[in-house]
């Protein structure tokens, strides 16, 4: 049965447009265009959800929280939306896509990484590890051996650090022996609120552990951890399962962190994102 789909332009940027209609083509051996709407005029061609997918278009420049924050003020079903740009992300399928949805994953990371690929995939935050980092490794190891009990700590202001690219000073709270580096944040209060605020999404039930890392004893400590889904990205190649290799070089990065941060964004995709977050199955996608 030919996959029904209605676009809906929620910005100018077209980008992404064609490419996501041709790879649904492919990927469902053809699609019917049942219409096309711009913005709120949606609601009028909606014809009471008669299609399988609502293909938002421009909505990276929004993001997928504002576009189903619309959707759902307009009456749109939510379950059928889905951004241009996640169609063209490798990987995708929309079998896969709508399982990670429905999975309703938290991400743990020692850095960036979790809002970056969130971002990247069009999923909500349920992590309070946005944002932030944990600079020290055996520090982010403690800390993930006691994750539940440590994530129910008050976190106390240690200090503070003198953030370069953004020019501002940033909070240091700690947990226990733990460091949270809340470097994105100019303003404490607001800090300490979207931690709090986040942590309570957590889903227990459906985690996937997150850090990197250049030391082998590091690696060993966490690929100990007694986590179903867990990656550590490595600039080394290891056979212990939880060991991810990425060769920086391959797109020009200097350091592991910079390799990790733009695979999180999208820019050098080495594995499949969408086996990772869903199995913790290490899919390559480029030769390392």
């Amino acid at each position: 049965m030919m996959l029904k789909v209605l676009v809906w332009q929620v910005s100018n940027d077209t980008s992404f447009k064609d490419k996501a209609i041709k790879i649904l083509e492919q990927q469902h051996n053809g699609i019917e265009i049942v219409g096309e709407a711009v913005n709120e005029n949606i609601a009028k061609v909606d014809g009471g959800g008669q299609y399988d997918v609502l293909l938002c278009v421009g909505a990276k420049k929004f993001g997928m929280s504002k576009i189903t924050a619309d959707a759902h003020k307009l009456n749109l079903p939510e379950e059928k939306l889905l951004g241009d740009w996640i169609v063209c992300i490798p990987g995708f399928t929309l079998e896969k896509y709508r399982h990670l949805q429905r999975s309703q994953l938290s991400i743990i990371s020692k850095n960036c990484f979790g809002g970056f690929i969130s971002n990247l995939m069009g999923l909500p935050f349920r992590s309070p590890f946005i944002n932030m980092t944990v600079r020290d490794e055996r520090e982010c190891i403690v800390l993930y051996r006691n994750l539940h009990s440590y994530i129910h700590l008050p976190p106390v202001l240690k200090g503070t650090q003198f953030e370069h690219i953004l020019k501002f000073d940033y909070p240091i709270y700690r947990i226990v022996d733990v460091d949270i580096h809340m470097n994105h944040y100019r303003d404490f209060d607001e800090a300490l609120a979207k931690w709090n605020e986040r942590k309570q999404r957590i889903n227990w039930d459906n985690l996937f552990v997150m850090m990197f890392t250049d030391k082998k004893e590091i690696l060993e400590q966490f690929d100990e951890l007694p986590y179903g889904k867990k990656v550590c990205f490595v600039s080394f190649k290891s056979n212990l399962p939880s060991a991810w290799y990425l060769n920086p070089k391959i797109a020009g990065d200097n350091y592991l962190w910079e390799a990790v941060n733009h695979f999180g964004m999208g820019r050098t995709v080495y594995y499949d994102p969408f086996d990772m977050l869903l199995y913790g199955k290490k899919t390559p996608l480029i030769d390392m």
